[in-house]
């Protein structure tokens, strides 16, 4: 059994699931926040480690959609995120997900660790202004047709 926050404002048939693992309710809060601002077409679903991350995704049917972004906090207990994105990429369903390690950390190691399991590197900002900046961020990393449908509908 797992714990899973899913943050929705009215489901829409084009809302674009993103998986959010982060032990800090404060910083899933400020990044839930920073998505809310930039578009109405996401739901963000949260979990408070990587076991929980790993349980929900393989829970999904073949008929559900694959997130279009999973972001994972390195540090986290139970399961971290480094470990997290390995077992994620020798899962056939998620081999080619975008994948986003997002940390405090600003280490060589860390971005390499990212690059060689294709997934993205963010640095979690030290001022909560630059949220909204991450969360564009963040969307870099979808496919073309997510990054559209998601700027598509930008919250005034």
């Amino acid at each position: 059994m797992f714990a899973i926050s899913i943050h929705r404002n009215m489901k829409q048939p084009d809302k674009k699931t993103i998986v959010y693992a982060d032990d800090d309710p404060d910083d899933i809060e400020l990044l839930k926040e920073a998505f809310y601002c930039m578009t109405e077409n996401v739901e963000l679903i949260t979990c408070s480690n990587g076991a929980e991350t790993l349980d929900y995704l393989k829970a999904l049917s073949p008929q559900e959609p694959t997130p279009c972004l999973i972001i994972l906090d390195i540090n986290m207990p139970i399961l971290g995120g480094k470990e997290t994105l390995s077992r994620l990429r020798s899962i056939d369903r998620f081999v080619e997900t975008p994948v986003v390690l997002f940390s405090t950390s600003s280490q060589t190691h860390d971005k390499e660790f990212a690059r060689q399991h294709k997934a993205g590197f963010i640095t979690k900002p030290l001022d909560i202004r630059e949220m909204a900046k991450i969360a564009d961020s963040f969307i870099d990393h979808c496919t073309e047709e997510v990054k559209k449908s998601l700027r598509a509908t930008v919250n005034k």
